[in-house]
């Protein structure tokens, strides 16, 4: 499910990289809240990020667990999450 009020109020940095994997062609197919705080949200896209971004506070984490995601970015300062699919 896609809540698009997640995508709102999705952090500016994460924007960015959201906007630029839409660019590449990467898709939001799903968004989520109360995780892994209950003031967090996180959005999953489609397919593996296109490139490595490096912007102030956000985190690149590979997390490579089937049963989870691919990749993550974690923006330490909302605490919100954009993550990929393998």
């Amino acid at each position: 499910m896609i809540d698009n009020n997640h995508i709102l109020i999705l952090s500016q940095s994460l924007k960015e990289i959201l906007t630029a994997e839409i660019i590449y062609g990467n898709k939001v197919i799903e968004t989520s809240e109360c995780w892994p705080k209950a003031n967090s949200i996180i959005i999953f896209l489609e397919k593996p990020f296109h490139k490595i971004y490096s912007l102030s506070n956000i985190e690149f984490k590979e997390i490579n667990d089937p049963h989870y995601w691919k990749s993550e970015y974690y923006d330490n300062l909302s605490e919100q999450i954009l993550a990929c699919r393998f």
